[in-house]
């Protein structure tokens, strides 16, 4: 009988195709290197190898677009020639998986699609219903897809294994509450982590579920979200500082190179900051879905060896970085849905592509003294 493995993903994931006439191939062009594992490398003719190159330092083969600055394998129709000669076998894993990301719990698995591909951009982003996700049983055939699946395996504590399902349905149902602007989502989700983090440091299950049910509670919602909104105080000039200064460590003075404007743009976008809240709930779905998306892709707030905190004050400033570049590139008349898919690609592909710029996102996060005072100066509770 064939083994079977338990996944958790949104229900997206198995309706997405790859179509690189929609997408012009993004992933087959120069952005890219394209990474060849050695038992992929062994089935390839020699007309085939002649196209790759051996990277010591690595220790990894990769493809070399040559002159072109495309892969050598895209056909006319922007189709992989590689798997329509020799189906998907002879496809490497970086090609047989991308974008699909998964996450290994031992027990389980989670999968989910990556916004730097313009195709899934598009069915996430601007789905108008809720996010829904699902259970599903994949075959042993899928789940390894020969010998090329990939996975980042994520260390967590049993009780979180445990748990960590109904937690992370619990933390997407609050960034859906549709009644709530997106700040005051982000706020009683901060709130919930908060007492997460409180349970965590000498596990209570019981206090857990009661946490949960609370959340889900129309009671609370009514009664208690409403304070918690009330209690935080934005501060505008404090935002500005913090977003300069996020700007600066985490990308460095060679982050804009390929949009030397771009940083110019950004700091236009301040004196109209009161223009941003029209712009976000102008666009809630967009943002909304970006950030449930996020939020599961990265298992948050679990992404980083820290505290539940931090990693929470992570999340929380690298979407509010987001937005504000939204904001600021909406100004300069690049609002359409295209702009906004091609915005979400160049933003995943540095944040959710590159370790660098994850890892210094929370080195940011970790010098700060009290990660939620922090959030208090990101996030806006009024109306």
């Amino acid at each position: 009988m064939e083994k079977k493995y338990f996944y958790f993903q949104p229900q997206y994931v198995n309706e997405f195709k790859c179509d690189g006439s929609k997408c012009d191939a993004h992933c087959c062009n120069e952005m890219w290197n394209i990474s060849i594992d050695k038992e992929t490398y062994k089935l390839y003719s020699q007309e085939i190898t002649s196209h790759i190159k051996f990277n010591s330092d690595k220790d990894e083969y990769f493809i070399d677009f040559g002159e072109k600055k495309f892969c050598p394998f895209l056909t006319e129709n922007k189709l992989c020639r590689l798997q329509l000669e020799h189906g998907e076998k002879f496809l490497s894993m970086t090609c047989a998986t991308y974008p699909r990301i998964t996450n290994s719990f031992e027990y389980f698995f989670e999968r989910s699609l990556i916004l730097s591909c313009p195709v899934a951009a598009e069915m996430i982003l601007f789905e108008c219903e809720p996010m829904k996700f699902e259970f599903v049983q994949v075959p042993e055939k899928i789940h390894s897809l020969d010998g090329k699946f990939f996975f980042q395996k994520i260390q967590a504590t049993e009780d979180l294994k445990k748990h960590l399902i109904e937690i992370q349905i619990a933390m997407i149902s609050i960034l859906q509450e549709r009644t709530l602007s997106i700040d005051q989502r982000l706020i009683v989700l901060g709130f919930f982590v908060d007492r997460l983090e409180e349970i965590f440091s000498d596990f209570d299950e019981d206090a857990l579920t009661k946490l949960i049910a609370a959340y889900e509670s129309k009671k609370f919602l009514a009664e208690q979200v409403p304070l918690m909104i009330q209690s935080v105080e934005y501060n505008e000039k404090k935002f500005i500082e913090i977003m300069r200064d996020f700007s600066e460590k985490v990308f460095g003075e060679k982050a804009f190179a390929d949009n030397k404007n771009f940083s110019e743009t950004v700091n236009e976008a301040f004196p109209l900051l009161s223009d941003k809240k029209n712009f976000v709930a102008a666009h809630l779905i967009f943002f909304e879905n970006f950030l449930v998306n996020e939020l599961f892709l990265n298992i948050f707030p679990w992404k980083f060896d820290g505290s539940i905190a931090q990693n929470f004050a992570a999340f929380v400033t690298e979407y509010k970085f987001f937005e504000l570049t939204a904001f600021s590139v909406s100004l300069k008349g690049f609002a359409e849905k295209k702009d906004l898919i091609e915005l979400a690609g160049w933003f995943t592909t540095r944040f959710d592509h590159t370790k660098e710029h994850k890892r210094n996102i929370f080195l940011f996060i970790e010098d700060k003294d009290e990660p939620f005072t922090l959030m208090e100066s990101l996030l806006e509770g009024s109306d």
